[in-house]
């Protein structure tokens, strides 16, 4: 992309988007056949787009090709791609849709177009596990081990038989992918990265809108440039991983398809480490300030038994502990005092409505202060 200083052209187009436009964790009627419902989402999309956008966006970035439609044609590859892939794999042609939907990403994101964001060092995450009246270890918390490679079950971003390290930036998010279980009955243990990570961000609108702006001094013209432009490229792949599943109970979930073709297309990459992802069960819209995403990272190594060599090497992980034990360990709150202001932001949450809290006073916080100076360890 060529420089552009005199232009704050970056300022100019991200006044120019709207959340109406990027519609996401959109929800089926019980009649919608998948296909036809995700083909209209993706064609709503490309039309917003060439509606509101196009005169911002590619009639007025200066692409060193020179060309005009550099965006739209990128989007409308996509979105064609996507389609192409789901109703392959609907006739049952597994391996034609793998290829099709791996071919468009090669061809739609490079040179300007960078679908891969970068994850400093040293990011505190966090995982969780159900109790089953054991004393976990730090090796209970990491991916599941390749003897039990048989337990792992097919999720939105898990392929069956297939492990992965699944980690979310607060308990509280890991929380809401248990179904909110009991959360006395939860382990958690912080997990950090010992060396920059490389993943594709399928993100809500608002945050790619804050991370703008947050990180607006940060960057110069042409990167803010490239990170808008690489949302809005993204965003047909981030609405077909995100629609909502219609049939819990099925078998077969159609909403999971290009999700896990995404996992499975990163497990050949070397230089892709894994995929952040919103959860499908936070109500975004009762949090503030308060980062809540989840993480896949799947395996890249294959071994008859323990983990992933490589996923040893990027993560180090703390002993596990719970609500219930940290209060028979300190039995007083005042330990949490002491430190809170230092841990987290003032994030707040909304967990009854109309009844919003400052995230580092619930159990949540709590959690997350306990775990704050434990260390961490390599597997």
């Amino acid at each position: 992309m060529k420089s552009n200083n005199e232009l704050k052209l970056s300022n100019k187009i991200i006044l120019s988007l709207k959340q109406e436009y990027f519609k996401t964790s959109v929800i089926q009627n019980s009649s919608d056949y998948f296909p036809n419902f995700i083909e209209k989402a993706l064609k709503d999309y490309a039309n917003s787009y060439r509606e509101h956008l196009l005169k911002e966006v590619d009639l007025s970035v200066p692409f060193t090709n020179g060309r005009k439609d550099v965006i739209i044609s990128k989007i409308i590859d996509l979105c064609e791609s996507i389609n192409k892939t789901i109703d392959l794999y609907y006739n049952g042609k597994f391996h034609e849709a793998t290829s099709i939907f791996n071919e468009s990403l090669e061809r739609v994101f490079f040179n300007d177009i960078k679908m891969v964001k970068q994850i400093r060092k040293g990011k505190t995450f966090y995982r969780a596990r159900k109790d089953e009246d054991v004393l976990f270890n730090k090796e209970n918390l990491f991916h599941v081990p390749f003897q039990f490679r048989h337990i792992v079950s097919t999720t939105r971003y898990s392929l069956i038989g297939f492990p992965a390290l699944y980690i979310a930036d607060t308990t509280y998010t890991c929380w809401e992918e248990f179904e909110r279980y009991r959360l006395r009955d939860l382990w958690f243990s912080k997990i950090q990265n010992q060396e920059e990570l490389s993943v594709i961000e399928i993100n809500h609108f608002k945050e790619f809108f804050n991370e703008y702006y947050n990180n607006e001094t940060n960057r110069n013209e042409d990167e803010q440039l490239a990170y808008i432009l690489s949302y809005l490229v993204t965003f047909p792949l981030t609405l077909a991983c995100t629609v909502k599943v219609k049939n819990p109970k099925g078998n077969f979930k159609p909403e999971y398809i290009i999700p896990q073709l995404l996992i499975q297309y990163i497990s050949t990459k070397k230089d892709i480490d894994g995929i952040k992802f919103p959860s499908t069960k936070v109500d975004y819209s009762k949090l503030r300030g308060l980062n809540s995403y989840n993480y896949v990272f799947p395996v890249k190594s294959n071994n008859e038994s323990g983990f992933c060599d490589k996923l040893i090497e990027k993560f180090h992980i703390s002993e596990p502990t719970s609500l219930e034990l940290e209060e028979i360990i300190h039995n007083t709150s005042n330990v949490y005092l002491k430190s809170k202001s230092s841990v987290h932001p003032i994030g707040e949450i909304e967990l009854i409505n109309g009844k919003k809290s400052l995230y580092r006073d619930t159990s949540f916080g709590k959690i997350e202060i306990s775990l704050k100076n434990r260390k961490v360890y390599k597997l």
